[in-house]
């Protein structure tokens, strides 16, 4: 990590970059968004990384937190410290989606606001319910999207849109298994920045094995 990357001019070359790789592919209708864990061990001496849930456990590092396209890859993400939840991220990334569909998330992204926030974007969302056995929705009010996200769950179309949200598991995991692609955090990258930095140069990687990918199965 050189102290040229700090400059914007190279921060805006890398963001206009892998822009242009995903803009070489039209928007698919439906979406994906998640969270990975990106944990550094308990003892560094990083003071922007935070403890938060990872894989079902407690760790201490950063997430990437992204909204996920199968035909143009990875098109909105941020890197946050671990502990900041998916829902208040989420906030951020969906008034950045240029194209209405839909957008796909689990019962984390089960919020009021995120249906507010997604249809002022033309765009539906649709998450499972996040209290599971609950019998009923309570006498609050609640947005006509979640409702209509619940209703759509319940038909075939909606069933199809949920049972395609591990898609963007597996695109994490093509990822991370690139043998460039985003390894565990070396040594070196640490605070926000630098993990930042690090996952754009692995994301512009990924979009060019994806674009070789295709011309060699073409």
């Amino acid at each position: 990590m050189t102290r040229r990357l700090r400059t914007e001019a190279i921060q805006q070359l890398m963001r206009k970059t892998e822009q242009q790789l995903i803009d070489c592919h039209p928007h698919s209708l439906c979406r994906w968004i998640d969270a990975k864990p990106l944990p550094i061990g308990r003892y560094s001496k990083d003071k922007q990384a935070g403890y938060g849930y990872a894989g079902g456990g407690m760790a201490r590092g950063y997430k990437l937190y992204a909204i996920a396209d199968q035909s143009q890859g990875f098109i909105v993400w941020t890197i946050k410290p671990m502990n900041h939840h998916e829902a208040s991220i989420a906030s951020e990334l969906i008034p950045q989606l240029q194209s209405e569909g839909y957008l796909v998330g689990d019962g984390a992204y089960d919020n009021n606001r995120l249906y507010e926030l997604a249809s002022k974007r033309s765009i539906q969302l649709i998450a499972p319910q996040r209290i599971k056995d609950a019998k009923s929705l309570g006498h609050r009010r609640h947005s006509p999207y979640r409702l209509r996200s619940l209703l759509l769950q319940k038909r075939p179309l909606g069933r199809t849109l949920m049972d395609s949200r591990n898609t963007i598991e597996t695109m994490f995991g093509q990822l991370t298994n690139l043998g460039c692609g985003l390894s565990p955090l070396p040594n070196w990258v640490r605070t926000q920045f630098r993990v930042e930095m690090w996952v754009r140069a692995k994301m512009i990687i990924y979009q060019v094995w994806r674009q070789k990918n295709e011309t060699s199965v073409a």
